[in-house]
């Protein structure tokens, strides 16, 4: 199967077009800026706009009548929305979603259509292709409108940002049909197409802002600027009411956003995570947004580099791309280190920040590159949000050493470095007996082996998938009930990670006294022993393979298979469920 590149962005940005876009698409009548969405919503970076190519042109014919809104202001809010016409005209013609087009095209001819491109440009994760290299199987997406994260493309419908029907009674009644079939499959500007969970994008159909608002608040800043700029580049009007509820949304929004629209060639700087101080969610449960990751990868529809590709270096290692994190947790103590080891501060002063020095939101997010350790108070944190940050100077070390060190590390260092998930018993088997690679998974011993011994091949798919999973398990064990459930929401329907990790008793961290300060802070922790659980499931209660054997092993140490699981007694339980051996 075909692996396509990982998307560096989480969601969309301001429009900028590609150099060699071949669909002809109309010229914008201004440019406007569009805000960085970060987890926090009252911290948005500016960032750079580009102007369209200049051998674009708009349709041809007339537009109905328009009112232009007042002239710029030093208002921000009033200079973005002077880039739109207000109109309550009703459209001249009857609108027909075939005058737009057949359905999804393939514009450069690699049978890939626009569906699928949008899916491949969107993954977090390198995208899976089917045997015929023409349509993706598999990958992860962030929908920023529920701020939830989707693992199965069926989930996932491809959401024309601005309605087709909208933009029929913005104006688009008027233009040809090229340029509807071009509206259709824009894939020029990175906001004109985003994948969506499907049932986000049938209750939107074809509202504007003043009817349906994404269920994500912490969207709306980025909702109503992209729906904004998209009207605005198509020379699209808008309605009193759909105005009026684009300011509101707008007025929610940061100040400094009206620095983005100082200029259309500024860069975006990353703020130095040394020196300022980020902002933090104020609650797990109410964070919303991409992760706490920059936005702006996809401009332009341009493929981006695989970012989570290795590398088979001359040592028969398979090295990842990117760069590794430089801040991290001594396993057993509780000092902040760098990469030599040195001391930098205390793990109850560490706050996990990303590129950008923002502050990564207290979820089951995945690390990625540029994310590491700021030192930073956490007063005023829940003992959840606390907990997390944990959980990433844990993990950031594990990471490095699976993606980066594996040549140098040692399997001391390895126990070492696992050493919290061993005290949970999680990642504890290792199966790869599955029908396709999808169905296999690592165990902390099986990971470490199989980066030991790659065997030549790109094995970044097995070792991003142990990451994530153990990060997320870990998180569930040292996290209240109530952030389990947080998880749950923000993962795909039907998809509870605290419930497939088979926990009943969670250990929380048990915190020991820095060997560079003498403060300490104690936590009672519960029995690493489980409570019996006794004759309470059957294989039936499981969905797949997994949770069984995840459930199985959790108890099996301590009270054999107390639930008679494991009927030929071959340690391996339900074998009969999907996944199983």
């Amino acid at each position: 199967m075909r692996k396509h590149g990982v998307a560096v962005a989480l969601l969309l940005v301001a429009s900028a077009c590609s150099s060699n876009a071949e669909t002809t698409a109309p010229a914008p009548t201004t440019t406007t800026a569009a805000p960085t969405t970060t987890s926090t919503p009252t911290t948005l970076a500016p960032i750079t706009t580009t102007t369209p190519p200049t051998t674009t042109s708009p349709p041809t014919t007339t537009t109905p009548p328009t009112t232009t809104v007042a002239a710029v202001t030093g208002d921000w809010i009033a200079d973005l929305l002077a880039s739109l016409q207000v109109s309550d005209t009703t459209p001249q013609a009857d609108y027909d979603r075939a005058d737009w087009g057949s359905g999804w095209s393939d514009d450069d001819s690699d049978c890939i259509n626009t569906r699928h491109e949008v899916l491949v440009l969107e993954s977090l994760l390198e995208a899976e292709m089917d045997s015929s290299e023409c349509k993706v199987i598999g990958g992860q997406w962030f929908a920023a409108f529920t701020g939830t994260y989707v693992n199965e493309p069926g989930s996932l419908d491809i959401d024309h940002f601005v309605p087709l029907a909208n933009a029929h009674a913005s104006g688009g009644w008027a233009w040809s049909s090229v340029d509807k079939r071009d509206y259709y499959n824009d894939l020029t500007d990175s906001q004109h197409l985003i994948a969506v969970t499907a049932s986000a994008n049938r209750s939107k159909g074809s509202k504007g802002p003043d009817e349906w608002k994404p269920p994500d608040s912490s969207y709306w800043c980025q909702y109503a600027y992209s729906w904004v700029d998209i009207k605005a580049r198509w020379g699209l009007t808008v309605t009193n009411s759909e105005m009026n509820a684009l300011q509101a949304m707008l007025e929610g929004c940061d100040g400094t956003l009206s620095a983005a629209m100082a200029t259309t060639t500024a860069t975006t700087e990353a703020t130095d995570p040394t020196t300022t101080a980020p902002q933090i969610a104020a609650s797990p449960t109410t964070t919303g947004g991409n992760g706490g990751h920059s936005s702006g990868g996809n401009a332009g529809r341009v493929r981006p580099a695989d970012r989570y590709a290795c590398n088979i270096d001359s040592l028969g290692y398979c090295i990842f791309t990117g760069t590794p994190h430089q801040t991290g947790l001594d396993p057993g103590t509780e000092d902040i280190v760098d990469r030599d080891g040195s001391f930098l501060f205390p793990v109850d002063e560490a706050v996990a920040v990303n590129a950008q020095g923002e502050a990564l939101p207290a979820r089951g997010t995945p690390a990625f590159d540029g994310d590491d350790l700021q030192r930073y108070s956490q007063d005023g944190l829940s003992e959840d949000e606390k907990a997390f940050q944990r959980v990433m100077a844990i993990m950031f070390p594990v990471r490095n050493a699976l993606m980066y060190d594996i040549a140098t590390v040692t399997q001391t260092e390895w126990d070492l470095l696992v050493g919290e998930l061993e005290q949970r018993e999680i990642k504890e088997t290792t199966f790869t007996s599955g029908p396709t690679p999808k169905d296999n998974y690592y165990g902390r011993q099986g990971i470490f082996d199989l980066a030991k011994i790659p065997g030549g091949r790109d094995i970044h798919h097995d070792v991003m998938k142990f990451l994530e999973e153990a990060g997320l398990y870990l998180l569930c064990h040292v996290t209240t009930n109530d952030f389990g459930e947080m998880l749950k929401e923000t993962h795909p329907e039907g998809h509870d990670p605290c419930r497939d990790a088979g926990i009943s008793t969670k250990i929380p961290f048990s915190y020991q006294v820095s060997t560079t300060t003498t403060a300490a802070i104690t936590t009672a922790t519960e029995s690493a022993t489980p409570e019996n659980p006794g004759d309470t499931k059957n294989c039936g209660d499981f969905e797949n393979y997994n949770q069984a054997k995840a459930w199985f092993d959790t108890y099996f140490p301590s009270y054999g298979d107390v639930a008679g699981l494991d009927g030929d007694n071959d340690g391996e339980p339900c074998e009969s469920l999907p996944g199983g051996p």
